[in-house]
């Protein structure tokens, strides 16, 4: 049983992002287009949605089809997503839509707007 035991633990650490190391948390989330890493690390989720949402609906107001990520991307859930904990087909969607949205926003990458919403992306996704 503890060999069981030690090979269902190997394999759990094998796919584990370790959740627990608050530094490489800290680290993968100061990646930033807007902001200094040391502000970055600094901000919350809360604080950073607002943030890309506000370029977001900036976006929603230059061209309605932006607002069909209202409910995926730009959602209130959308701050408690956890990529490792999504299935493969759950990612691949994810993935999809992310890839629509880059494709709309492409065009606009030099308006403030569009750097505040990518940046969510970025930072979450």
């Amino acid at each position: 049983m503890a060999t069981s035991l030690a090979r269902q633990l190997a394999q759990i650490r094998a796919h584990s992002t370790n959740a627990l190391d608050l530094k490489a948390q800290k680290k993968a989330h100061s990646k930033s287009l807007l902001f200094n890493a040391h502000h970055a690390a600094t901000q919350d989720y809360d604080t950073l949605f607002q943030i890309c949402y506000e370029g977001w609906q900036e976006l929603c107001r230059l061209d309605s089809r932006f607002t069909s990520f209202a409910g995926n991307l730009f959602s209130e859930q959308s701050k408690q997503e956890d990529r490792t904990q999504m299935t493969a087909a759950q990612n691949k969607d994810l993935d999809n839509v992310l890839e629509d949205f880059m494709g709309l926003v492409g065009s606009r990458l030099l308006l403030k707007p569009a750097l505040k919403a990518v940046e969510w992306l970025v930072r979450r996704f």
